[in-house]
C-alpha cells in the first residue's frame, strides 16, 4: 500500500467516530415522532452521550488486544462490531435498543482510532509520524463538513434508519480496504493478553515522563476542542442571536482546520515535532489569553466580530498541536504503541469530555465560561508539554 492510499485509509478510520455522530444529527427531527417523543424532547441527545461513553471505555481494551494479537485481526474485529452495532441501531424497535446499540457502536469505534495510531507508530516515529498524522488529520476534517449533508440527504430520500445503515456501509468498506494492509507488529514483539502484563503496560506508559506529559497536553487541548463542539451552537444562538451562522461557520472551520493541518505538514519538513508542538502550544496559549482579555474587558459580551475572529484564531492554531503531541506521546513506547494509544485515547475522550462538560454547562448569556476554559486549558497543556520535554524519548522495549 502506497503512502497516499495509506493516509486515506487511516483518515477514513480516524473519521469513523465523527461520522457516526455528525451524520445522525439531521435525523433527530424524524426520529422523535418515530419513538413517540415530543418535538422539543432532548432524550435523543443521549444517543451521542452513550456513543462517547462507549468510545471512552473501548479505548482501554483495543490497545492491549492489538499488542497481543496483532493490528489487523484487532482492527477487523472492531470494524465488524461497528457494522453490527450500526445494523442493530438501524433496526431498533425501541429507544432502549437504540441506546444500547449506540453504546456498543461507540465501543467499536474506539478500535479504528486506537489502531490507526498504533499502525502509524509501527511505521513511523517522531517528526515523520507527525507529518503523516497531519495528512490523516486533514482527511479527518472532511467528515464533519460532509456528514450533516449526507445525513440530511439520507433522511430525505429514505428515513432515519438509512442514516444508521450508512454506518454499516462505512465499516464494510473499511474492512475490505484494510485487507490491503500488511501486519505492522512484529510477532516477536507481541505481549501476552493477561491482566498482569496489561496493567504493567499501562504503568509503563503513565510512568514515562515524555509519554504522560504529552498525553496530558493533548488531553487538555482536547478538552478545549470538545468545549468548542459543545458550546458554539449555543453561543451563536443564545448569546449572539445568530443561530443561522452556525452551520456555515462550522463548515468554514472544517475547511480552515484541514488547511492548517496541511500547512503543519509542510512545516514538519523543516521543524522537529517538538519545535512545532512548543510553538503551536505557546501560540494557542497566547491567542487564548487575548480571547480572555477581550472577554473580561467587555463583561463576557465582546462584539460578535471581535470574538469570532479571536475564537477562530484559537481553534485554527490548536489544530497544529494535535499531530505533534500524539506522535511525541507515542514515540517512547516503541512496540507498546497499542497500549500507549489506549491510554492516550482514554484520557482524551473521558477526561477531555469531563473538562468540556464544565464549560458547556456554564454557558449562560455570555462567552465568559469558554474564555476562562480556553485560557486555563491552554496554559495547563503548555505546562504539561514543558514538563514532558524533560523526559526521554527513547523507545520502550517489550520487557516491562
Amino acid at each position: 500500500m502506497g503512502e497516499r492510499e495509506f493516509v486515506l485509509l487511516m483518515g477514513l478510520m480516524t473519521a469513523m467516530s465523527a461520522l457516526a455522530i455528525d451524520i445522525l444529527l439531521p435525523a433527530f427531527a424524524q426520529m422523535r415522532p418515530a419513538f413517540g417523543l415530543a418535538d422539543d424532547s432532548t432524550r435523543l441527545s443521549l444517543t451521542v452521550t452513550l456513543f462517547l461513553m462507549g468510545a471512552g471505555v473501548g479505548h482501554l481494551f483495543y490497545g492491549p488486544i492489538a499488542d497481543a494479537l496483532g493490528r489487523k485481526p484487532t482492527l477487523a474485529g472492531s470494524l465488524v462490531l461497528y457494522a453490527a452495532a450500526a445494523l442493530v441501531a438501524a433496526l431498533a424497535p425501541s429507544l432502549g435498543v437504540l441506546y444500547a446499540s449506540r453504546f456498543v457502536w461507540g465501543f467499536a469505534a474506539a478500535g479504528p482510532r486506537v489502531l490507526t495510531q498504533a499502525i502509524v507508530r509501527d511505521r513511523f516515529a517522531g517528526t515523520a509520524m507527525a507529518r503523516v498524522l497531519t495528512l490523516i488529520q486533514a482527511v479527518f476534517f472532511i467528515a464533519p463538513i460532509l456528514a450533516p449533508g449526507v445525513g440530511k440527504l439520507l433522511v430525505e430520500v429514505g428515513s432515519w434508519r438509512w442514516v444508521m445503515a450508512f454506518g454499516v456501509m462505512t465499516a464494510l468498506t473499511a474492512v475490505l480496504w484494510s485487507l490491503r494492509l500488511e501486519e505492522t507488529l512484529d510477532p516477536a514483539h507481541r505481549r501476552p493478553l493477561r491482566l498482569g502484563p496489561v496493567l504493567a503496560g499501562f504503568r509503563a506508559v503513565v510512568s514515562n515522563r515524555t509519554a504522560l506529559g504529552y498525553t496530558l497536553m493533548v488531553t487538555f487541548g482536547f478538552g478545549a476542542f470538545l468545549a468548542y463542539l459543545g458550546s458554539t451552537e449555543l453561543i451563536f444562538g443564545d448569546v449572539y442571536d445568530r443561530s443561522s451562522w452556525f452551520v456555515p461557520y462550522f463548515t468554514v472551520s472544517g475547511v480552515l482546520a484541514a488547511a492548517v493541518a496541511l500547512s503543519s505538514n509542510r512545516l514538519l519538513h523543516r521543524l522537529h515535532a517538538r519545535q512545532l508542538a512548543l510553538g503551536s502550544g505557546s501560540a494557542f496559549a497566547a491567542a487564548s489569553a487575548a480571547l480572555f482579555a477581550v472577554t473580561i474587558a467587555t463583561d463576557g459580551l465582546p462584539p460578535f466580530g471581535v470574538w469570532l475572529v479571536l475564537f477562530s484564531l484559537c481553534n485554527a492554531i490548536h489544530v497544529a498541536v494535535f499531530p505533534s503531541g500524539i506522535s511525541l506521546a507515542l514515540e517512547p513506547m516503541g512496540e507498546m504503541a497499542g497500549t500507549a494509544a489506549s491510554v492516550l485515547g482514554f484520557g482524551t475522550w473521558m477526561l477531555g469530555a469531563l473538562l468540556a462538560s464544565f464549560t458547556d454547562r456554564a454557558i449562560d448569556g455570555s462567552v465568559m465560561p469558554i474564555g476562562i476554559a480556553y485560557l486555563a486549558y491552554s496554559l495547563i497543556a503548555l505546562a504539561c508539554q514543558l514538563w514532558a520535554r524533560g523526559g526521554t524519548s527513547r523507545p520502550r522495549r517489550c520487557g516491562v
